[in-house]
């Protein structure tokens, strides 16, 4: 995030914003300093003159109202259309990067966003304007003499290296807040997730202690860095204190040498107060992106270009899967082995073993969900050669359904629309016609993640047409069909083992002759010992 890609996103809107800041700026000087005539003419009795430049001063002031309103509106209006762009290329950082973890996702989305919203981006248009208030009353001040610029420059000055003193501790102290956010946002998901079973247990206690304890580390570094820009703001009131009691005094020694008017003497004041009211208040908004440097640099990086892979359709070239001395062992120690395996192009493969004898994670090994310890996995062509693939391309059916809240056609074809006219026949394939039939809006039904409108088995049949439509020749499907009566499995089965496609499922519990129907079946146990039956 920076100020120069929000200034390209919408060139001459920004110009037009920081002209009417500046003029606005200008505007709201002029009708301070419109009140030395008027003060003048007040000292000589001249009500009409006082009245005049009292009405010219107010005009000047409804100009800025109505210039700086304007100016917030557009700005944020810009800022919203910057922070659309930064969410797009964010977005495809993380799914380029195949981050899924919610907390993070949402924290980097809103959580940060909004804290750069308040810490860089507004402060600095903020900052502007009191910049140019600064400026402009130094520059009336040096009209009335010279020697009151001086002081206020030095002020000004000393107001200006006092954020350097705190950068790297707001710095800081902001990284940390967005870190224990998203701690805690990780802690929220994985309780709210629960939540039916807690209730179940009435286990209420128990939820509300973890929720208090995450949400302690979070209210700990929030209340650090208020306090660490409190005392940077502290520091520098007590600076604008001083520099305007200094002002005032220097302004009645003047007055009383007879070398300023005595209406300068009391918009010397206004003005004196304005200097170091806008330097502390610019000062304060310096902290503020500085306060934001940390985390912009993280956010800058998951801004950086990305190169989305399209799908190749290498899989197709994949002639068979070699799986060599493959391993994985687990940060609790847990060591998992696999023999040498190879899956053939075409064959139907049943995976079976018992529980924790590793058949999911050797699907998630070979789709690169995992890294192993040792041990290789090559995919080959039909000349005998190692193709480099993205394994994302095979399609991979895990455990647990994933659904869009989006109608049921869409889910299928997963926002394809070539792949319309196939639906219906995938669908009957895969027994799921059936219940789509029971919908009033039929394919248009839209799937509901909150209220659950799907059972598990509908769920399964909808995952399993999705892949069928899209015609992949490697599936990957891990208890595809535990949810879907045996009547139904067998039918699904039927169709899906009748196809030229790869097949390799993890299933238990299956019939002799749900069995029979694959070429071969893979039995792994704890050891990793593989019995093959052909």
């Amino acid at each position: 995030m920076s100020i120069k890609q929000l200034f390209k996103s919408n060139k001459k809107q920004f110009i037009l914003i920081f002209l009417m800041v500046i003029i606005g700026m200008a505007s709201d000087s002029l009708s301070q300093y419109l009140m030395t005539p008027a003060y003048n003419h007040l000292r000589n009795m001249n009500l009409l003159g006082f009245i005049l430049f009292m009405c010219l001063a107010l005009g000047c002031d409804g100009v800025r109202i109505i210039l700086i309103s304007r100016s917030d509106y557009l700005y944020g209006k810009d800022v919203q259309n910057y922070l659309h762009q930064i969410r797009a290329r964010i977005s495809r950082y993380f799914f380029k990067n195949d981050i899924n973890q919610t907390a993070k996702v949402q924290n980097n989305m809103v959580a940060n966003l909004d804290q750069l919203t308040t810490k860089y981006l507004t402060p600095i248009k903020n900052g502007f304007m009191y910049f140019l208030a600064v400026v402009f009353s130094i520059g009336i001040l040096f009209s009335f003499n010279w020697i009151l610029v001086v002081v206020t420059v030095i002020l000004t000055i000393i107001s200006l290296l006092l954020p350097k003193a705190f950068e790297k501790l707001t710095s800081t102290a902001t990284v940390i807040v967005t870190k224990k956010n998203e701690k805690f946002l990780n802690i929220l998901d994985k309780w709210v997730k629960g939540l039916d079973e807690l209730r179940r247990y009435a286990s209420f206690d128990i939820f509300t202690s973890s929720i208090n304890n995450g949400a302690k580390e979070y209210k700990k570094a929030a209340i650090h860095q208020g306090a660490t820009i409190a005392i940077a703001d502290m520091a520098t009131a007590l600076v604008n204190i001083g520099g305007q009691m200094l002002l005032l005094g220097l302004c009645a020694y003047l007055y009383l040498q007879g070398r300023i008017a005595f209406g300068a003497v009391i918009t010397t004041g206004q003005f004196s107060s304005t200097i170091m009211n806008g330097v502390a208040a610019f000062v304060a908004q310096w902290n503020l992106v500085k306060s934001a440097k940390g985390l912009n640099e993280e956010v800058r990086e998951l801004e950086q270009p990305v190169e989305i892979a399209q799908d190749q359709h290498d899989d197709q070239k994949v002639a068979k899967i070699e799986i060599r001395d493959l391993a994985l062992q687990f940060k609790n120690g847990e060591n998992i082995s696999y023999p040498d395996l190879t899956f053939n192009k075409g064959e139907k493969i049943l995976v079976t073993g018992d529980s924790g004898s590793g058949k999911s994670t050797l699907f998630k090994l070979i789709l690169n969900k995992l890294t192993p310890s040792k041990g290789t996995i090559h995919f080959i062509d039909q000349d005998g050669k190692e193709i480099h693939l993205n394994p994302d391309e095979f399609v991979y059916l895990a455990q647990d359904s994933t659904l869009f809240p989006d109608t049921l056609e869409n889910n299928i074809t997963m926002f394809n629309t070539k792949l319309n006219s196939q639906v219906q026949q995938v669908t009957k394939k895969v027994d799921f016609d059936k219940d789509i039939n029971k919908f009033p809006d039929g394919l248009a039904t839209q799937v509901d993640l909150d209220k659950n409108n799907l059972s598990g088995g509908q769920k399964q049949k909808l995952v399993l047409a999705r892949a069928l439509v899209h015609n992949s020749p490697w599936l990957f499907i891990d208890e595809g069909t535990s949810a879907i009566d045996s009547e139904s499995t067998k039918h699904i089965l039927q169709n899906l083992l009748a196809t030229d496609d790869s097949v390799i499922m993890i299933a238990h519990n299956f019939s002799n002759e749900l069995v029979s129907m694959f070429d071969r079946v893979v039995k792994l146990d704890n050891g990793g010992a593989l019995i093959n039956e052909l």
